[in-house]
């Protein structure tokens, strides 16, 4: 019985790394789009523009975090596990492969907000 408790243990930890994965990469591009969006007008008036660059470090950080734990929930599924949706184990391997879609996606749309910010100053 306590072997059945620390599986549904592992299980619910598996799928909270597993949501996060798959998350973390919108959460943190809604996070750039949204601190970037206010924070123009402080780096307009007090000439701070590092700031917007820090914010988009920061959620590309964020993004790569979520691709680094669907990795590592992928590199632990044993050999043979398929996409098929057959068992858990199934599930799991499309969840791991949905979260490092997302957060390459989202960390590449990040990295695409981040360029006019670089080249265009703000103010204008």
């Amino acid at each position: 019985m306590a072997k059945d408790g620390n599986d549904k243990a592992k299980s619910a930890w598996r799928d909270l790394l597993l949501s996060a994965g798959i998350w973390l990469g919108p959460l943190a591009w809604a996070l750039d789009l949204g601190f970037s969006y206010s924070l123009v007008a402080h780096s307009c008036s007090t000439g701070h523009y590092y700031v917007l660059h820090l914010v988009s470090a920061v959620c590309a950080a964020i993004a790569l975090a979520g691709l680094g734990i669907a990795a590592q929930q992928y590199r632990q599924l044993p050999p043979g596990v398929n996409e098929e949706g057959g068992s858990v184990l199934d599930r799991v391997h499309f969840m791991a492969l949905l979260g490092m879609t997302s957060s390459v996606g989202f960390f590449i749309l990040i990295i695409a907000g981040a360029v006019p910010r670089w080249i265009l100053s703000p103010c204008s």
